[in-house]
């Protein structure tokens, strides 16, 4: 990065050295001496650094009044030639929610003008070196990460009509399964994978449509609730967990898709959330989950009592860590969930 901010006052000295910004009223050209040169490149660096810092080149296409520069959802106009209309044209790939002059002290209009996306400026440039517009883009997090199964679900054919089709909605465990154990869903076709690393019940509930209901399963497994624990997306109570849990059984349901409740596994600590001491509340948010399903007429999956060591973590053995199973560990989860769902299908 400080290759980059080096390179780019480098450029600007150039610029602002061969700019005519720094004519006189009458057209002449005011020479000035190389220290006036570096006094104004560093009052503008230190009043523009938030367009320097920590930021990238933005992917769109160099455009003829300077460039852009880019952080998180914000990328930086810096302006050399100011348009004499006033119309600055940006890229119009650029899905801008709201354009600022000054870092935010003043809002700028932007408009499509004759199919160009255009920012409304002042007449005259702020700055005679050069003005930097702060854009705000509209955000493009696929949060629930639709993106991960869009491809497969798209070419995954209807069930045929005898097909016993069960898909597997879950966090890490679920997704690692494919890799770790991959054997299991090799040998039962009908069994499709729609496991996301890292997920919550958040997510799992935004996405149950497209990786559910519309694969047309007749039996789903639900494997939610450690990373809500682990606090992957923010503190969550063990009430609200659970509740996430339940929705997705209740859509699964009105769409007449068994469901299977599973356990979380037992977990004594998170790597990534050493803070979260989850033990006891995966013990609450088991029995919460069981409750639900004996009044549901549901199937409770309980994979957490034969993994469970004295300490109430997973067992050394069957764990590559204190969360995720080896392949021991699926040795063990694969022989109840097949009669899990053996059940799940005679359910009338």
């Amino acid at each position: 990065m400080k290759i980059f901010e080096k390179s780019v006052v480098v450029v600007l000295l150039a610029v602002v050295q061969f700019s005519p910004v720094f004519a006189q009223t009458s057209g002449e050209v005011k020479k000035i001496s190389d220290s006036e040169h570096y006094l104004e490149m560093a009052v503008w660096t230190k009043d523009n650094k938030e367009a320097f810092e920590g930021v990238t080149i933005a992917p769109y296409e160099k455009p003829n009044w300077g460039y852009y520069t880019q952080k998180g959802d914000f990328v930086y106009a810096h302006v050399f030639n100011w348009p004499a209309d006033g119309k600055l044209i940006i890229d119009r790939e650029m899905k801008v929610r709201t354009a600022f002059l000054n870092y935010g002290e003043k809002k700028l209009s932007t408009k499509l003008i004759y199919g160009n996306l255009t920012v409304a400026l002042p007449t005259e440039a702020p700055n005679k070196v050069a003005t930097v517009i702060k854009i705000e883009l509209t955000p493009t997090e696929d949060w629930a990460n639709f993106d991960r199964y869009r491809k497969a679900n798209a070419s995954l054919k209807a069930p045929s009509k005898n097909e016993d089709r069960v898909v597997f909605i879950g966090n890490s465990i679920t997704d690692n399964w494919t890799r770790d154990h991959g054997v299991f869903f090799e040998s039962n076709p009908s069994y499709v994978n729609r496991g996301i690393s890292g997920q919550t019940s958040s997510q799992m509930l935004l996405r149950f449509r497209p990786d559910v209901i519309d694969l047309k399963p007749k039996v789903v497994i639900i494997s939610a609730g450690t990373n809500d624990i682990a606090g992957n997306r923010g503190v969550m109570k063990v009430e609200e967990i659970a509740k996430n849990i339940f929705s997705m059984a209740e859509l699964a349901k009105q769409n007449n898709i068994k469901v299977i409740l599973a356990s979380v596994l037992p977990a004594s600590s998170y790597s990534w959330s050493p803070s979260v001491e989850p033990a006891e509340l995966i013990v609450a948010l088991n029995k919460l989950i069981k409750s639900y399903a004996s009044s549901n007429n549901l199937i409770y999956l309980d994979y957490y009592t034969p993994m469970v060591n004295k300490n109430k973590g997973l067992k050394e053995e069957i764990g590559r860590d204190t969360v995720h199973p080896n392949a021991k560990g699926y040795d063990i989860m694969e022989p109840l969930v097949q009669n899990a769902i053996s059940k799940a299908l005679k359910k009338k």
